[in-house]
């Protein structure tokens, strides 16, 4: 599949929705079917590797509480502790990994949830607003006072 522009994805979506029955008048849909999986990919990217990091994140947390069960488990059988603060910190220490896992996805959907405004801040100092002094004008109430159409020697086909 060729390289193809980001920003013209949107776009390009639009255009198959208004041109649908062009593009099967010409049999291009097998085209455009294939270019728009190919956008809607490359749009997806950038969640599908910040789901990857945050559970490797989850993953790694998750092995650093094990390892900290097995040394509690350790300490547990070694020194003969009560059974009731060994069942304790095992709840406390399971609360923990959980709470980090938790921890860990909500920054990183903060971080996502900043990125998006600081771009939108962003759009909002570059783009110049449409509203230009003078563009407002609303015609009076009376126009069009008449008008008429005329059509002559129109031939028209359909192939």
């Amino acid at each position: 599949m060729p390289k193809v522009d980001i920003c013209r994805g949107s776009s390009h979506f639009i255009d198959t929705i208004k041109g649908i029955a062009t593009i099967r008048a010409f049999k291009w849909s097998q085209q455009n079917f294939l270019l728009n999986n190919h956008l809607v990919n490359s749009s997806q990217r950038p969640a599908y590797l910040l789901a990857m990091i945050q559970q490797w994140l989850a993953l790694v947390l998750q092995l650093l509480v094990a390892a900290l069960a097995v040394i509690l488990v350790t300490l547990a059988t070694q020194l003969s502790p009560s059974v009731a603060f060994t069942g304790a910190s095992f709840v406390t220490l399971i609360t923990f990994g959980v709470f980090l896992t938790f921890l860990i996805i909500a920054w990183t959907n903060l971080e996502t949830s900043i990125g998006a405004v600081a771009r939108l801040k962003a759009l909002g100092e570059v783009v110049r607003p449409e509203s230009l002094p003078g563009e407002d004008v609303e015609p009076p109430d009376e126009w069009p006072t008449r008008g008429k159409i005329n059509i002559r020697n129109l031939s028209a086909s359909y192939e």
